[in-house]
């Protein structure tokens, strides 16, 4: 029966622990849109206020990987309530910064509570769960991971624009006292080893993710290597992880390598981490367009891009029942290509475009998404043995956190370079000859002739830049269809939804 499923113990922690983790991946979108708002308050220039989410990034990146062996010594109801709690006492401290350094400190700290939710939430379901139940948890998980970063910017923009930005912080404190309470009462200790950790591989791979995530997060700003010092910090992520790779050959590491033995794995690793890559730049960069490409406030564009939410949402038990149905590898091939067909559109998209054509595209993108992750994640553990499952939690978040963050900087290095080439495209029409220029002066006042034509100038070529993004997400989606047909083939539950 549905009430006896969802009224189980086991049931409701893996709800809490999804929650958690649907918090964590919030948090690394939220930030975002109140930047502005943040930058102000604490004094500080752009390049000052990005560390605030670098320093996010790169210590959740660091402390990921480690979800398998942290989880094998201390266990899931430890681990859980400690990451709870960091991230609770680190967000209201985030809330009460008063400048930069501070704020960028309590992101580390944030960062690093954060780290373990998502992967902590997945492993306990894949450990806890079988069949058709295994199949319904993971569909609610999955959805808390693929709505975090539809949510975040409409979050953020409704609580800067009616609320302080300090409240972007706040909001975590409930939800991590919620799942503490729901963990701290229903959960049961789980079996622990007294393993001993590896600090040499630790800091192998500390050093080589945490210069990698910062070559990566400051690319663009710092123009890629035309720096030297970015030159510096990316061979030194190179060596270091080629001394961790080593050092967990020779079977010293703090990750279980054995995982790596799974062609299965492999390749679902290699999925998310390409699918994040791919589409990640649609997705952030889509509110940004809405506001300066089509003239929307903050919390207009978030209401927009909501029915994407909706969509994935509403669609997700239908994904869920279709892949009893059929062939999941086929399901995430369609969901795929549902959101190829977003990116088509999006590519034959002008400035005029209707309010209701862009909440058309929203959807498919929120069905296409939904669609893809749901199967992936069913996928990933296919012949997988239970013992490693927590060590495939880490690493499967891993590539997915590494594919957001490279696909990000891509995506804003695409914009930007395109923007530029349009901006010298289209200036180089602008000429007193020109016959579309000359009726263009004579519907503009003489005075404000060069502003205005230079700002449209500047909104057409960003615009462009836009186009240009979304033609390379359709040719990224369609170079890597080939995925799910390498994937092992998994069994078909028949089982009724309950």
């Amino acid at each position: 029966m549905l009430e006896n499923f969802w009224a189980q113990k086991r049931t409701i922690i893996a709800l809490a622990l999804s929650i958690l983790a649907l918090t964590e991946i919030i948090d690394l979108t939220i930030v975002s849109v109140a930047l502005p708002d943040i930058m102000g308050a604490l004094g500080a220039n752009l390049n000052e206020i990005t560390l605030t989410i670098t320093s996010y990034i790169v210590a959740a990146a660091v402390f990921i990987p480690l979800t398998g062996i942290i989880i094998t010594k201390y266990g899931f109801k430890k681990v859980t309530l400690i990451s709870a709690i960091l991230f609770a006492i680190s967000s209201i401290l985030c809330g009460v910064a008063t400048s930069t350094p501070e704020m960028t400190i309590y992101r580390i700290f944030q960062g690093i509570g954060g780290a373990f939710l998502p992967s902590l939430a997945q492993a306990y379901i894949i450990n806890e769960f079988e069949g058709n139940d295994r199949t319904k948890m993971m569909t609610v998980f999955t959805s808390c991971i693929v709505l975090g970063p539809i949510i975040g910017p409409i979050m953020g923009g409704i609580i800067t624009e009616h609320m302080n930005w300090r409240w972007i912080f706040y909001v975590n404190v409930p939800i991590c006292i919620l799942g503490f309470l729901i963990v701290q009462i229903l959960m049961e200790e789980s079996k622990t080893q007294d393993i001993k950790i590896d600090y040499i591989s630790f800091l192998f791979m500390a050093i080589g993710v945490a210069c990698f995530e910062y070559f990566i997060d400051e690319g663009n700003q710092q123009n890629w290597f035309q720096s030297n010092s970015l030159i510096i910090i990316f061979v030194t992520a190179i060596l270091f992880i080629i001394f961790f790779i080593w050092r967990g050959i020779l079977g010293k590491s703090v990750v279980n390598f054995n995982i790596f033995k799974h062609r299965n794995y492999i390749l679902s690793c290699l999925a998310v981490w390409l699918i994040m890559l791919v589409i990640v730049g649609s997705l952030a960069f889509f509110p940004t367009l809405l506001q300066q490409g089509y003239g929307y406030q903050v919390d207009s564009a978030g209401y927009i891009v909501a029915p994407r939410g909706i969509a994935s949402f509403v669609a997700a038990p239908i994904f869920m029942y279709l892949g009893k149905k059929i062939d999941q590898r086929l399901m995430l091939l369609i969901g795929l290509i549902i959101y190829a067909i977003s990116s088509f559109l999006l590519i034959g998209f002008s400035p005029t475009q209707s309010k209701f054509q862009i909440i058309i595209v929203a959807i498919l993108q929120g069905i296409g998404l939904i669609g893809a992750f749901i199967n992936l994640m069913q996928l990933t553990y296919t012949n997988m043995p239970p013992e490693y499952n927590s060590d495939a939690a880490g690493i499967f978040n891993f590539f997915r956190n590494i594919g957001n963050s490279i696909g990000v900087s891509i995506t804003s290095t695409i914009i930007s370079r395109q923007q530029q080439v349009s901006w010298h495209d289209l200036g180089s029409h602008i000429s007193p000859y020109a016959r579309t220029y000359q009726y263009h002066q004579q519907l503009l006042p003489p005075q404000m002739d060069i502003s205005i034509t230079a700002k449209l100038v500047q909104s057409q070529a960003f615009f462009i830049g836009n186009l240009d993004m979304f033609f390379y997400t359709l040719f990224g989606l369609l170079a890597i269809a080939w995925i799910p047909f390498f994937l092992d083939k998994p069994s078909i539950i028949t089982d009724e939804i309950v």
